[in-house]
């Protein structure tokens, strides 16, 4: 019988079955976002189980003192893992919405500007189709055509599409409801 050492989930667990749960909660969360079976939003559940990992990882590391290598190799490893997938979840929703924005930036040379049109829209970005090839973490000014708004968003996002056009996707940065959106419903106007 193992000592209690770490919490998870309102459980006490040793470190070989706080490791052991880790992976496999981690591991199904991977799953379900492999197969897209997480649409929209990740569930609430899933993001609480992978804060409190990390949160429970990080206290672990600071307090024990007698870690072995083995250990300390899986902790850490559970620590990017959990990383990766907070980056994969979605925050919110994503919704089909056309909406027609111009995209304005001004790179080392000439400013230029490009007109386009929304493909998806969530509550803190959107996936858009230009003739641009911009590039991951490249900021933009975003102005909607239809109410004159505009904010800041960051590249996070691309892929090379079908007639010499790219997907991107856009996380906006300095406008919290740029897109209008209404939490109960989960869409925009």
């Amino acid at each position: 019988m193992c000592s209690s050492e770490l919490q998870l989930e309102n459980a006490e667990l040793c470190r070989a079955h706080f490791i052991e749960t880790c992976y496999t909660r981690l591991d199904e969360i991977a799953e379900r976002i492999k197969q897209k079976t997480l649409r929209g939003q990740a569930p609430p559940a899933d993001r609480r189980f992978v804060a409190e990992c990390t949160s429970q990882v990080a206290s672990a590391a600071l307090r024990a003192s007698a870690l072995s290598n083995q250990d300390r190799a899986k902790l850490l490893h559970i620590l990017v893992f959990a990383n990766e997938l907070i980056g994969q979840m979605r925050r919110s929703e994503r919704i089909p919405r056309l909406v027609p924005v111009r995209l304005i930036t001004s790179p080392q040379g000439e400013p230029w500007v490009e007109e386009t049109v929304t493909q998806d829209l969530s509550k803190h970005g959107v996936m858009l189709r230009c003739t641009r090839p911009h590039h991951r973490g490249e900021t933009l000014q975003v102005v909607r055509l239809d109410t004159g708004h505009s904010a800041i968003a960051r590249v996070v996002w691309r892929q090379y599409d079908k007639f010499s056009q790219y997907k991107v996707a856009l996380e906006i940065l300095n406008t919290p409801n740029f897109w209008n959106w209404r939490a109960e419903t989960g869409s925009s106007q």
